[in-house]
């Protein structure tokens, strides 16, 4: 399921005031089509570090839930190249994020969720 872009502001969304282009793509989002749910009914623990990632000048990926869905902020946005995938990779599980490379990034991936460190 691919989550779309809305005018309508989400209430719950004070904590994502400013955080300049990826605040706004963020506070768009119809969250509710995904698996992370309505920002009203986000935790305090993925709010608070949503809004230190939106605005920190660090470039900074952040994946969350069972699903490993995908936020990013400013900073991060040129990784994904001119033409690549931003903005469509906002909201999208790491499976389809990284498709072309999965195989390589799992292992990373499980690796750090299973208490090791990162590759």
């Amino acid at each position: 399921m691919t989550p779309s872009i809305t005018s309508t502001s989400n209430s719950g969304s004070n904590f994502l005031s400013g955080g300049g282009e990826m605040g706004e793509r963020i506070r768009s989002l119809d969250w509710s089509k995904t698996a992370v749910g309505p920002t009203d009914s986000w935790p305090q623990s993925l709010r608070t570090v949503l809004s230190l990632m939106l605005h920190s000048k660090f470039p900074m990926l952040l994946y969350w839930g069972p699903e490993l869905n995908c936020f990013y902020n400013d900073a991060f946005r040129p990784s994904l190249g001119n033409d690549g995938k931003h903005p469509e990779s906002l909201g999208k599980p790491a499976p389809e994020f990284w498709a072309e490379a999965w195989h390589e990034v799992e292992r990373n991936i499980t690796r750090v969720k299973a208490g090791g460190e990162a590759a």
